[in-house]
């Protein structure tokens, strides 16, 4: 029964269409538009100088992507994302730039230093003094942050009275000199020399422009004091100290002459070798030993450790253009032999050439020291000077 009722109610059923599959839309929507959230970037913020002195300006500038708003301490306060401002701080001051944006905050910070205006200029000192052929040098130094201009250094004597002046070109910062006064002759007294003495420069100080030097001589054998004493002779033979002439050659001390520069020097020995072509003449010097009744004699010097031997040598003034002059230092040691030391050539260019000797190999020995100058081919036109020449501790 049951299985025919379900065959009557099937055949009773009315007939149908199969049912459709629904469609499908490829199609693609797009999703609504969402601004995204980032960190504001700065970019840039510089100032226009890192050191100013009080009063002067300094421009600060900067520039910020992505901030809400965009801040600078110590004076600007709030300000666009780009631009420029002009602060005038009075001491050093550190300005830091807030950018804040919707994810956070960015910093940033420029420093400007604000320096006394003496840290800007020159500062000229004296750093040391020499005597070298009967000249006295010093180290001038410009120890500033500025370049110095011309300027002149005084010499003061012990009674501070001004005794001589030297110019000075010019001095970059950082930049030291060694120059000469060339009309003073220093005899080992006090003396005080001030860089800037006219003033002419501005200084970062003035307090530290004098130097009074401590050295002094502890030896000293000044040639010219003995030269009436040496033992001269040349190439035409022996040779009497100043009662020479032109054809046999002469020495003698001056007291002052003018040399072939145009300047007047004191304590010279000038030395002429005989009228031939080529000629030479030299004196031997030592330890003048006065005698009763014989006059006196020479001995043999015993030099001190740490001594030097210094002269400035060149032509006169009546030597000419054409003169021309060698002039030699030896030693005569206890053996009687002669180290010579190599020869300065002078002409009549108007040069003078500064000799400078270490003996301190000659230390504690005996020994008596020689001057020679040897001619050139003019006759008569090789008068030669030795300036200021000793041997000193």
């Amino acid at each position: 029964m049951i299985v025919a009722v379900a065959l009557i109610l099937a055949g009773c059923l009315p007939a149908t269409q199969p049912a459709e599959e629904p469609s499908v839309d490829n199609t693609t929507v797009a999703a609504p538009a969402v601004k995204v959230k980032s960190w504001p970037v700065i970019n840039d913020f510089s100032a226009g100088a890192d050191v100013i002195m009080p009063g002067e300006n300094v421009t600060l500038r900067w520039s910020v992507s992505d901030a809400a708003a965009v801040t600078i301490d110590n004076g600007p306060g709030r300000v666009q994302p780009i631009g420029s401002v002009d602060v005038s701080p009075q001491k050093t001051t550190r300005y830091t730039l807030t950018a804040s944006g919707q994810r956070g905050v960015s910093t940033a910070w420029v420093t400007v230093d604000v320096v006394e205006r003496s840290e800007f200029l020159p500062d000229l000192v004296v750093t040391g003094v020499t005597h070298i052929s009967g000249l006295l040098y010093y180290k001038i130094k410009n120890i500033g942050s500025a370049d110095a201009g011309p300027s002149e250094t005084y010499v003061y004597d012990q009674s501070n009275m001004l005794r001589d002046t030297s110019w000075v070109s010019g001095l970059k910062a950082g930049e030291e000199k060694t120059l000469p006064f060339t009309n003073y002759d220093w005899e080992g007294n006090t003396i005080k020399i001030c860089a800037n003495g006219d003033n002419k420069v501005e200084e970062a100080g003035k307090e530290n422009n004098c130097y009074v030097p401590t050295f002094g001589f502890k030896y000293r054998y000044d040639f010219g004091q003995y030269a009436s004493r040496a033992s001269w002779r040349g190439s035409a033979g022996r040779i009497d100290y100043s009662d020479g002439d032109a054809v046999t050659g002469y020495a003698q001390r001056l007291l002052e002459v003018v040399a072939a520069d145009n300047q007047t020097y004191r304590n010279a020995i000038e030395m002429v070798p005989p009228g031939a072509g080529y000629g030479w003449i030299e004196g031997i010097f030592g330890d003048w030993q006065e005698q009763w009744q014989a006059g006196g004699y020479m001995l043999p010097l015993e030099l001190p450790y740490n001594t030097r031997f210094t002269a400035r040598v060149g032509l006169s003034g009546e030597a000419g253009d054409a003169g021309s002059a060698a002039f030699l230092f030896g030693i005569k040691d206890d053996r009687g032999g002669i180290v010579w030391w190599p020869a300065i050539e002078a002409s009549g260019d108007g040069r003078l050439h500064d000799i400078d000797i270490d003996l301190a190999t000659y230390g504690g020995r005996k020994v008596m020291p020689v001057l020679r100058v040897e001619g050139g081919a003019e006759p008569g036109k090789s008068s030669a000077l030795w300036i200021d020449p000793r041997i000193s501790q």
